[in-house]
């Protein structure tokens, strides 16, 4: 029997997008070629002129395409978003760096914040973990799981020796989708283009108390209501741009929930359009552009002496309800979709009942 997860969202936004031509392109090469990722919001607030090193800091942010930086004066007058944000660090030590989501996921709660550092300005953007999914995705993984550890070495383990041996089975069990005569029916896609189209896929494990990586664990922790207590390892396939695609903990992590996610990714895509698709851009700093074009230098590497003082950079997280399990998630967008085109389908129809009537 076909997951049902899979067919729902491919349903759904098919409807919702009708009509929009059909094409065989793997969701995750699709992905990776097609879809940019979206930058991070980040707001660096501060009182009067700054100084040397502050400046220096704010530079590398601005370098990085991963941000979208926005360096607010509170001595002067705030525009209607930067009010907004500022408002729940109201009293922060300045100058203070605030962090939020891709706008397109509606993230109501920061992704990090803390006092503006170069070490953390570093650390925000990359990190050795990130490196290495960016370079699992240039290799031809169709899908890299992250697996953050909670600390259980036997939780971690047992979780860390399921996803092995299920990737290695979907390894050699899934297959490509076959291309009609031959040939792609998306005129873009050249399936003989870097990476190499495989059906591969790969596991990176890091720990949450790993100093290079708290920034970037604390992001996707706060990217869901409930993640960071729902306590045991955490399960994330990041696939394309460094998009990932949900994230799971405790029995979530099962052979079922990691077997649907990989029919999802190497099947078909059928144009499935990026902002109707669950999923969130992680914050990497990667030029996929030149890392598909064969650019060793487009995926930074960092040699970042362990974070003093870590404690100062991470904020103080709220409780929050248990995450949904991502077969709920995608039904919800699903049925989302699928409701959204049969209102469409409904008025058309009423429209040319209306004038059949009249004529």
């Amino acid at each position: 029997m076909k997951r049902f997860w899979a067919l729902g969202i491919l349903v759904g936004v098919v409807l919702a997008a009708w009509p929009a031509a059909a094409c065989n392109v793997p969701v995750f090469r699709y992905a990776l070629e097609r879809w940019p990722a979206a930058p991070y919001e980040v707001y660096v607030f501060h009182r009067g002129p700054l100084s040397a090193a502050h400046q220096k800091t704010i530079e590398s942010l601005k370098s990085s395409a991963a941000v979208d930086l926005s360096v607010v004066d509170l001595a002067d007058q705030l525009a209607e978003d930067a009010a907004k944000v500022w408002q729940p660090h109201a009293g922060a030590a300045l100058p203070w760096m605030v962090v939020r989501y891709p706008s397109d996921r509606r993230i109501p709660v920061d992704a990090w914040s803390g006092p503006l550092a170069d070490e953390a300005a570093a650390l925000l953007v990359d990190s050795p973990s990130r490196q290495k999914i960016a370079r699992g995705i240039i290799g031809g993984d169709c899908a890299v799981f992250l697996l953050v550890e909670s600390g259980d070495r036997a939780a971690d383990g047992a979780a860390a020796g399921l996803v092995e041996k299920e990737l290695k089975r979907l390894q050699a069990t899934l297959e490509l989708p076959k291309p009609p005569d031959g040939r792609w029916d998306d005129p873009v896609y050249d399936a003989k283009g870097p990476p190499a189209l495989k059906v591969a896929f790969s596991l990176v494990r890091v720990s949450r108390t790993d100093p290079a990586e708290r920034l970037f664990v604390k992001i996707i922790m706060n990217s869901m209501p409930g993640l960071e207590g729902a306590g045991g390892p955490v399960l994330i396939p990041v696939f394309g741009r460094g998009r990932a695609l949900d994230a799971w903990s405790g029995r979530d992590i099962s052979k079922d929930m990691i077997e649907d996610a990989c029919e999802f990714l190497v099947g078909p895509c059928s144009c499935i359009v990026k902002d109707r698709t669950p999923g969130l851009d992680l914050l990497m700093a990667v030029d996929w552009d030149a890392a598909l074009a064969g650019q060793k230098s487009a995926v930074p590497a960092v040699e970042t002496a362990p974070l003093t003082g870590v404690s100062a950079f991470v904020a103080a997280e709220k409780d929050r309800a248990a995450p949904w399990p991502m077969r709920l998630r995608i039904l919800a967008y699903a049925f989302a979709a699928v409701g959204a085109g049969a209102v469409i389908l409904a008025v058309v129809g009423i429209v040319v009942w209306r004038k059949a009537r009249s004529a």
